[in-house]
């Protein structure tokens, strides 16, 4: 340590707080120590005083090491626990070990005392520094993500830029996609992914020209293959990049139906990603019940009874089912 290591000694004898001082100066290990022999010193101690490491007496009149280990594990966990006593046998010095102390000493062999020590602050030293490394490189993931997630938001904005009657859709089916993961249970970790992917669900679309985007009446064929081949564009534009999460697989498949029947790859049941069936259904609503340049908004009940119709057929039934509850049960509104 670079600084002297502060030692509390629990003990109620004068002369044995004075041995181990001396023993461990003996060895030297250059330290301030505290000395404390009741309960209400003990707590004041481990807050003001604020040990690396406690040196308890297993027997003392009012208080003793199983009480103090127990406070000191709630009250200081990560202080090293060090059993100092002659009057235990060795069964019980181990109980007390497994009970969370680091190492017991007897007071006939104290010349184990200053070696317990200077392991015990050791490996404390060592478990502070991983636990601070594995802090920062958590913060550094964190920061990534978060400059992640804003590259990906700000790369779905432009993309709407291209065609202004489609602007926010990206955003709704995120919001819808997020609502339904919640609500069946996928997993924080998920669901971050499927945030990202939702945002760029329709990255594909840059490759399509801006007239079919836009083209206010029906698409012929030829026009409708071009619009399909979105979601091999957006994998191919994404599957090079080392994300944590699926999010090119994802994308490539949410327009895939349950029964085989949708596109690209003509995926069926348990082949598709359960994030893509999500996708897929948000994708459905959302477009379905906002305005098209070829046809007006369909109404929000139609919508739900169309997914509800296809239950099973085109689309995920947990999916569908939980669609339907955040829309009919916990008036969920897209904003």
């Amino acid at each position: 340590m670079d600084k002297e290591p502060r030692v509390l000694i629990v003990e109620d004898s004068a002369a044995d707080a004075e041995l181990i001082t001396r023993e461990l100066e003996k060895e030297g290990l250059a330290h301030t120590s505290k000395l404390v022999e009741s309960k209400e010193e003990f707590l004041k101690a481990l807050e003001e005083f604020a040990p690396d490491i406690v040196l308890c007496d297993y027997h003392m009149p009012s208080f003793g090491a199983p009480e103090a280990l127990e406070i000191a594990k709630e009250t200081s966990p990560k202080t090293p626990f060090v059993v100092v006593s002659g009057t235990i046998g060795e069964d019980v010095a181990v109980e007390m070990m497994k009970s969370g102390a680091v190492d017991y000493v007897m007071k006939d062999k104290i010349f184990r005392l200053a070696p317990a020590v200077k392991r015990a602050l050791k490996e404390h030293a060592e478990r502070a520094e991983r636990t601070k490394t594995v802090e920062a490189l958590r913060e550094s993931e964190r920061k990534i993500h978060r400059v992640l997630a804003e590259t990906i938001e700000a790369l779905s904005s432009a993309l709407e830029k291209r065609d202004p009657y489609t602007a926010g859709h990206q955003r709704r089916v995120t919001q819808l996609s997020i609502a339904i993961a919640r609500y069946i249970g996928l997993s924080e970790n998920e669901i971050n992914g499927l945030y990202l992917a939702s945002l760029v669900h329709d990255i594909g679309k840059i490759g399509v020209p801006v007239e079919i985007l836009v083209k206010p009446t029906q698409l012929n064929g030829n026009e409708l293959n071009l619009i399909h081949d979105h979601s091999k564009i957006g994998y191919a534009i994404l599957k090079d990049i080392e994300f944590p999460w699926p999010i090119a697989r994802i994308v490539l498949q949410h327009h895939e139906k349950i029964n085989g029947s949708g596109y690209p790859q003509g995926l069926s049941g348990e082949a598709t990603l359960v994030e893509s069936k999500i996708l897929c259904v948000a994708d459905t609503v959302e477009a379905m019940s906002s305005h098209r340049p070829y046809r007006p908004a369909i109404c929000i009940d139609d919508t739900l009874e169309e997914i509800s119709h296809n239950k099973g057929i085109l689309y995920e039934p947990i999916v569908v089912d939980a669609c339907l509850e955040l829309f009919t049960k916990k008036r969920f509104k897209f904003f």
